[in-house]
């Protein structure tokens, strides 16, 4: 029966043109940092994407497509091997670093100012894995990899991994040095000997095109990485001429390097499009674009957040939407629906299995995969499919990432944050996403047999995959006191115990702070040197009862400036209840304290 059932739904698939007659080309274009904001035709303000849109009209986009993580490293190893990344213990973005470590494990201590242990993580995938590139290769397809890898130094570089031609593909976080413009020492960096200083990207557009030409006549698979538009923030100086007067009347993406940056792998994505049109390949190639993360909002190129997630709370390095959510569109005339948009939900895992049904290819049995295939959405309708989820156990000062780890099934997301509630015990956020896109209202009071339901799945899974789990913290202080400040409500201290300065981080819109001021001279004002990429005011109000003073102002732009913030009264001795308002999520640092008179 199941034999059956099989042939029926193969037949019922290739009637209506979705499993192919010969295997498709597949071009897997994935953008470094790209936020779910940054094309044209998923709403920028600012950034120019004509071959993209383009690409949007002849095929479909996703509205709730995401990473499967918010940072590099985590997506890329989800991606090759359809898996979550809890399961892979690839958690955080240290694919650089030279050190092999394969072996997670989980920690027992962790600062004082945070609640909970975060794991370390693994930054290898074992040589033996089962990834996407392997299976297309053994089953008659040439494979490429070029762009950024993040994955690890030799011998954990992509052509132990599937992959038989790579340009590029070491393990740099960002493009290989000296930066995006060449030229690069080709022994380090496998990039090809240059003239000039060209855009990394441009050379790695031109050797996609060179590749597809010389493999027109069989399958391929080209896994595209670009490397924009991650840091270090360098853009092609006419684009940014271009950009410039833009910028300064747009009201999120104010940004005129990334404004250069995204129309780069615009510009190289239109290269690859016209080569498959020239040579007659546009119907038998499988396109998927997409991000390996939400764009990055912590970062100030320019005195500016390089991009906007808007609506969207947070970036890059965050596990709220704007870090994991990312554009997703699909191309393939005659098997994918064009010109339109679906609702299905997807995450980078859902590409190993898609993949396989594609070029129809049976899963090996020893391969586990979290993921399903989106094959059944490519005319455009709602695909419906079980949970996805994405594990972040790690606090992070600058992208104001509290430990978490969340599940989405339809319209409901769910956050665990480790041990941020009284008495170091789980805290839980509930959104109905349909509703509220920016995660503001939390509904985990109003809904307890959702949170109930979806921590149930939660914890199957995450024990199911063996995750490693953040650990409450033996050694957390939460009377703790950096520069006579304590924390009241709204973030976390990094570090230990501080007589000179304050760092802390937050997820919140809100933090306050009580300081203890023990000084023999009496002020009017709260005077302190502030470094912030989130905080933009601060009020302040002294005694147990305390009467505001007038807020002041910050300019998130991490600069040191100084900040006098009026007491309502003065005062000599006692409690100072400090908040700051909070832009975004992010890390906020805290020095030369002391009470004055304002002149």
């Amino acid at each position: 029966m199941k034999a059956l059932n099989y042939l029926l739904c193969s037949l019922f698939l290739f009637a209506h043109g979705i499993i192919a007659s010969e295997k498709p080309n597949v071009i897997m274009i994935i953008v470094d940092d790209m936020g779910w904001r940054d094309l044209g035709c998923y709403g920028s303000e600012l950034y120019q994407t004509p071959h993209i849109d383009k690409l949007a009209a002849n095929g479909l986009s996703y509205s709730n497509s995401y990473a499967s993580s918010p940072l590099c490293t985590p997506t890329r190893a989800s991606i090759l091997t359809g898996q979550t990344v809890g399961r892979l213990r690839i958690t955080t973005p240290e694919g650089h670093l030279t050190k092999n470590n394969l072996e997670a494990k989980e920690r027992d201590t962790a600062a004082p100012g945070y609640p909970m242990t975060n794991p370390e993580t693994a930054n290898r995938l074992p040589l033996d894995s089962i990834t996407i590139s392997k299976l297309l290769n053994e089953h008659g397809y040439a494979t490429s990899f070029m762009g950024k890898w993040h994955l690890g130094y030799d011998p954990y570089i992509p052509e132990n991994y599937g992959f038989d031609h790579v340009v590029g593909g070491r393990a740099y976080p960002g493009p290989p040095p000296p930066g995006f413009f060449g030229p690069w020492d080709p022994k380090t960096t496998n990039m090809p000997v240059v003239e000039g200083s060209p855009n990394c990207d441009d050379v790695i557009g031109d050797a996609a095109v060179n590749f597809i030409e010389t493999k027109k006549d069989e399958p391929f698979f080209l896994a595209l990485w670009f490397f924009n538009v991650h840091a270090p923030f360098q853009g092609k100086p006419d684009l940014i001429e271009n950009y410039a007067p833009l910028a300064g009347g747009a009201q999120y993406q104010r940004s005129a390097i990334m404004g250069a940056m995204v129309e780069t792998i615009d510009q190289n994505v239109g290269k690859v499009q016209d080569a498959l049109d020239r040579l007659g390949l546009d119907e038998k190639t499988l396109i998927i674009f997409s991000s390996d993360n939400g764009g990055n909002m912590y970062d100030r190129p320019e005195g500016v957040n390089p991009t906007n997630n808007f609506p969207l709370k947070a970036g890059k390095g965050n596990n709220y939407e704007g870090g994991s959510r990312v554009p997703l569109i699909v191309k393939w005339p005659g098997h994918v629906a064009a010109d339109t948009w679906t609702d299905t939900i997807s995450i980078s895992y859902d590409y190993f299995p898609t993949l396989l049904e594609v070029a129809g290819i049976d899963a090996p049995e020893a391969a586990v995969l979290d993921g399903v295939s989106l094959v059944p959405s490519f005319d455009g309708t709602f695909m419906e499919r079980p949970p996805i989820t994405s594990m972040f156990g790690h606090t992070v000062l600058a992208t104001g990432n509290v430990s978490n780890v969340w599940v989405r099934d339809g319209k409901w997301k769910l956050l665990r944050f480790f041990n941020t509630g009284p008495n170091q015990t789980d805290h839980y956020e509930l959104y109905d996403l349909n509703r509220d896109l920016g995660e503001r209202v939390n509904l985990s009071e109003q809904f307890p047999e959702v949170v109930c339901r979806l921590s149930s799945w939660l914890n199957t899974h995450l024990e199911e995959s063996q995750t490693l789990l953040p650990r409450k913290n033996p050694d957390y202080d939460p009377e703790l006191v950096q520069a006579g400040f304590t924390m009241a409500a709204g973030g976390l201290f990094a570090g230990g115990a501080s007589e000179e300065s304050v760092t802390m981080t937050s997820n919140s819109s809100r933090v306050t702070l009580h300081y203890t001021a023990d000084s023999a001279d009496a002020g009017t004002h709260l005077e302190f040197s502030i470094l912030t990429n989130c905080a933009v005011g601060v009020t302040a109000g002294a005694g147990l009862n305390p009467v505001l003073g007038k807020p002041a102002q910050i300019v998130p732009n991490l600069q040191k400036q100084t900040v006098r913030v009026p007491l309502g009264r003065e005062l000599a001795k006692g409690v100072i209840h400090v908040t700051f308002d909070m832009e975004q999520p992010g890390r906020t640092h805290l020095s030369d304290v002391q009470l004055v008179t304002s002149e």
